[in-house]
């Protein structure tokens, strides 16, 4: 607490009046952090996108997200402060499972989508592609950037559940 009272300029009794120790900050710090980026998904799925444009709009939320955690910070916060990473981790899954639901129903009902997929079982397998992708451990940064894979991933995905009029629609977009 002493570090971030003097990062911050006051005095480290000012910081425990709002917070009881530095893990109840670093979970408080955390739950505005995903609070921010819940309500940067909701404004996007607000706009009532076409569900491949929604996709691409999703993912660039994420992405600019991502790039602004740096990389020894999962690892950190999963080593120090377990119960803060558990919570992230999974309201990050609960939101990516939920948005991803609505998107594949979405897509369903205005036919770029198969009718046959499955959202709720695609949805968790999204949400455990993107903690794959996020975690560091088959993809590093050493061998190719996370945008990368993150835009390979969401392509796959998308290749995955469109249907022939939504590859159309998916391959003009690529072609823009």
């Amino acid at each position: 607490m002493d570090d971030i009272s003097k990062r911050l300029g006051c005095s480290k009794k000012t910081l425990y009046n709002y917070f009881t120790n530095r893990r109840d900050l670093v979970l408080k710090v955390i739950s505005l952090d995903m609070k921010k980026h819940e309500n940067e998904i909701l404004k996007v799925l607000s706009e009532n996108l076409h569900p491949i444009d929604e996709l691409f709009k999703l993912s660039k939320v994420a992405i600019s997200k991502i790039k602004t955690i740096h990389p020894s910070a999962q690892y950190e916060l999963k080593k120090y402060y377990p119960k803060s990473w558990e919570i992230f981790d999974k309201k990050n899954k609960q939101l990516s499972y939920k948005v991803s639901i609505k998107n594949l129903k979405k897509g369903i009902k205005k036919g770029c989508y198969r009718e046959e997929i499955k959202p709720e079982l695609i949805s968790k397998i999204f949400a455990e592609r993107i903690d794959l992708v996020f975690n560091g451990v088959v993809f590093n940064s050493n061998d190719t950037s996370f945008t990368d894979v993150f835009n390979e991933m969401i392509n796959h995905h998308i290749l995955g559940i469109v249907n022939d009029e939504g590859r159309k629609y998916y391959l003009n977009l690529q072609k823009n």
